[in-house]
């Protein structure tokens, strides 16, 4: 579990994404069709609470299952157990800090950002001759592993009529997300990509907000499992 560790790259890729918005809106008006999307095209909310809250079901019980495996197989620090309700405190104000940023960082200005990268990197390898090596590497390795571990339902999004650099830019986008949580070991490691990769379908489906409100939800569930063991463990005298 990831609670009260080390929260250094938080302010990393704040900085990150910050100038990356800044390359956007200087990109975009130097080259206005280089992004498919108007810039805030994803900053709605489709749907209703109840639609997006049933969406968010599956990852939730993906999440928790995957939380109390690791939760049961070890024991908590004595600091977390003494103060379960401060540690739940501090996480409810984590939860929102990363619902909020994580998704506008992650699936917003480095997703775009990312579509710029791939443009201009697929033209210097060989694109301007007519065969791009980030394009066929999309299209015939990364594209279609990232489409077969997400079951296919991320598949209109990955490979869409928009172009590849879309598909390329979720995924590389989604990779910076899930490297952020190396902190957390290789369990924090797996469960922030798919985690990721599910808020992107959430937004590509509900919008930006819907993703937001699922990050939060999803971090507040894991703050609430930690809580409950943290409880028992106390309970039975381990502290």
């Amino acid at each position: 579990m990831y609670p009260l560790e080390d929260k250094r790259e938080g302010s990393c890729y704040l900085i990150t994404a910050f100038f990356a918005f800044l390359i956007i809106i200087l990109v975009e008006w130097i080259w206005p069709d280089v992004i498919p999307f108007t810039l805030f095209e994803y900053w709605k909310l489709n749907g209703s609470i109840s639609q997006i809250l049933k969406a968010l079901l599956p990852l939730l019980v993906f999440g928790i299952i995957l939380n109390v495996i690791m939760l049961v197989r070890t024991r908590n620090d004595p600091l977390i157990n003494q103060n379960a309700e401060v540690v739940f405190g501090i996480g409810c104000g984590l939860s929102t800090f990363a619902g909020i940023f994580e998704e506008i960082s992650f699936r917003w200005i480095l997703f775009y950002d990312q579509i710029i990268v791939y443009k201009i990197l697929n033209w210097l390898f060989f694109g301007f001759a007519g065969w791009g090596f980030f394009e066929w590497f999309f299209n015939h390795i990364s594209g279609p592993i990232a489409n077969f571990l997400t079951l296919g339902y991320l598949e209109p999004y990955l490979f869409n009529g928009l172009g590849w650099f879309i598909g390329a830019a979720i995924i590389s986008s989604n990779a910076k997300f899930r490297n952020g949580h190396l902190y957390q070991g290789w369990f924090g490691w797996i469960n922030a990509w798919f985690g990721g990769m599910y808020f992107f379908y959430l937004m590509f489906n509900y919008g930006l907000i819907a993703s937001i409100l699922a990050h939060f939800l999803y971090d507040l569930f894991c703050f609430g499992l930690l809580y409950i063991d943290a409880a028992i463990e106390r309970k039975l005298g381990w502290v």
